[in-house]
């Protein structure tokens, strides 16, 4: 696949550099990164092209939108990995806490697919990212499984309703990966998978991600499907 234009949410850092770098080093891509301007990463390609952005801002985004449309006329990809987590037991967060996840990872995935659409109707595709604890969500992460399980329900019907305008819709459901978002639950996740009944039993590596990334791409059959990456990896509470 040759000349892609990619757009990745949560660019700077994990899973979304890994998509990043797999892009520019695979598909000689031309790569969008949009992520916030406090974040920070010295290995970001010197042919991608850096968007500060708030993914839950309209204007934000909106920017975004037009500076694609000025500079390339088109997107082909679409990778939403921009995400935080709430480690917290509900009496133990507020409500602004529990709005503040779903804000990011549901409303801000919903915001950058909603914007980006009017560029991606020449066979597009849209990868989001969701969670194992989607379905089994450990004690603390009621906001995160919230948040993660719309992002699986979104899935089918955004397949279907934009089938028509040839863009393709799939969802990745990691498990346990090696990203600086899982070292810092260090406290509340084992490090590593532990006694759970994994094979391989490792953590994933973000590039292993980034695969599965390129192989929706490039199979034009996957569509409306959303996709467990996690070695058997089933939470216990």
């Amino acid at each position: 696949m040759k000349n892609l234009v990619a757009l990745i949410t949560g660019g700077l850092s994990g899973l979304g550099l890994a998509c990043v770098n797999r892009f520019v080093h695979q598909f000689n891509a031309k790569v969008i990164i949009c992520d916030l301007p406090s974040v920070s990463s010295t290995s970001i390609p010197s042919s991608s092209l850096f968007l500060p952005t708030d993914v839950t801002s309209e204007i934000d985004v909106k920017n975004v939108f037009n500076r694609i449309k000025k500079d390339f006329g088109r997107l082909d990809v679409l990778v939403n990995c921009a995400g935080i987590v709430l480690s917290q037991q509900i009496f133990e967060h507020s409500f602004e806490d529990f709005n503040r996840v779903l804000d990011v990872n549901t409303n801000g995935t919903y915001n950058m697919i909603q914007q980006m659409i009017p560029l991606m109707t020449n066979n597009g595709v849209i990868i989001n990212t969701s969670s194992v604890a989607a379905f089994e969500g450990r004690r603390g992460q009621t906001a995160y499984a919230a948040s993660k399980g719309a992002i699986i329900e979104m899935t089918q019907p955004l397949a279907r309703e934009l089938a028509s305008m040839n863009i393709r819709v799939c969802a990745i459901v990691p498990g346990a990966f090696d990203t600086p978002m899982l070292r810092k639950l260090r406290t509340t996740v084992p490090s590593t998978p532990g006694n759970f009944p994994l094979f391989p039993a490792r953590l994933g590596s973000t590039d292993e991600f980034a695969q599965l990334v390129q192989t929706i791409v490039e199979n034009p059959l996957l569509n409306g499907i959303n996709i467990r990456l996690d070695a058997l990896l089933r939470m216990p509470p």
